[in-house]
């Protein structure tokens, strides 16, 4: 199986089904360091944008990628290790995918520097734009994203509404949710009356679901996200799980995918199965061998059990 630098997957995706992760910047860079993120404590925290790698080689091992692999993928997103739009030349990795492919271009981010004209400008050419806003007052803001000196609410509010007058395709908000933290009816109503102003195609509401990176960010139930629900209205809804029916592992190296998968966030036996496309059966007899060479080390959460590398 051919080892890749900044690719990752194809790996289930609540939202976008299977999908190639395209790696554009280094572990952890961003513009946030949320209290909830399940890949980790952010690592450099900057809001200068550079050409974090190299953009031929990323579209090499794309084409790559599409010539030589048979897994069947829905989108390749732009996503990864850190905020993918701190990339400088992120329009030229998207443009230029779109020459060599028809799969839809998703772009993943926490939308803070859409604030910047040249950030709007950059992802135009993507077929769907995955924002996040998880709170509108500064104080919310800064407990659940602690954001970089200089990076307000407002502004990334205002970020995002101006993308969407300039914006055709998808823009798919999600609103991530921590019990204590932003989940106040101040706060509900806050966020509401900012996503009038935006006006994304869709909604999409989310708690804590895996492993995150400070152990107090805590998840609300189903009942209070349905309430939630309701209260943002029907273009709201809530993020389901991925679901594939899987199939025969064939000939693959599993241990060497399930690594893989796991080097980028920690996954539940059902998040591998569905991703990967085998049986969780057949999966258990792989994870068993990883656990007692100690590669993966198995982590609780919310009563459900996570796989992840061992730190």
């Amino acid at each position: 199986m051919k080892t890749f630098r900044y690719l990752y997957g194809p790996v289930p995706s609540r939202r976008l089904g299977r999908s190639l992760g395209i790696d554009l910047v280094p572990y952890k860079i961003c513009t946030y360091n949320c209290i909830y993120c399940q890949i980790g404590k952010t690592t450099r925290k900057t809001l200068t944008r550079e050409e974090y790698a190299p953009v031929t080689d990323i579209l090499d091992e794309v084409d790559l990628f599409l010539k030589e692999e048979t897994s069947s993928i829905d989108y390749l997103s732009l996503a990864g290790s850190g905020e993918p739009t701190l990339h400088s030349k992120i329009r030229t990795v998207i443009e230029r995918i779109k020459k060599i492919t028809s799969i839809p271009v998703a772009v993943i981010t926490n939308g803070s520097l859409l604030y910047l004209e040249e950030v709007g400008q950059d992802l135009l050419e993507a077929d769907v734009v995955l924002p996040s806003l998880d709170a509108v007052s500064q104080e919310a803001f800064s407990k659940i994203n602690r954001p970089k000196e200089g990076l307000f609410a407002e502004k990334v509010v205002e970020g995002l509404e101006k993308f969407r007058k300039i914006y055709k395709g998808q823009i798919w908000l999600e609103i991530l949710f921590c019990r204590g933290v932003n989940d106040g009816q101040d706060e509900l109503s806050a966020i509401k009356e900012a996503v009038e102003r935006i006006r994304p195609d869709k909604i999409h509401l989310n708690t804590v679901v895996r492993p995150p990176s400070e152990q107090w960010a805590l998840p609300l139930d189903e009942a209070e996200m349905k309430r939630i629900r309701d209260f943002f209205g029907e273009n709201a809804e809530i993020i389901s799980e991925f679901y594939r029916d899987p199939s025969s592992a064939m000939e693959r190296d599993i241990k060497e995918e399930v690594l893989k998968i796991l080097k980028r966030r920690p996954l539940s036996i059902s998040d591998l199965s569905e991703g990967l496309g085998i049986p969780e059966e057949e999966l258990d007899r792989h994870l068993k061998p990883l656990t007692q060479e100690r590669k993966v080390q198995i982590r609780i959460f919310s009563d459900s059990i996570y796989y992840e590398i061992k730190g």
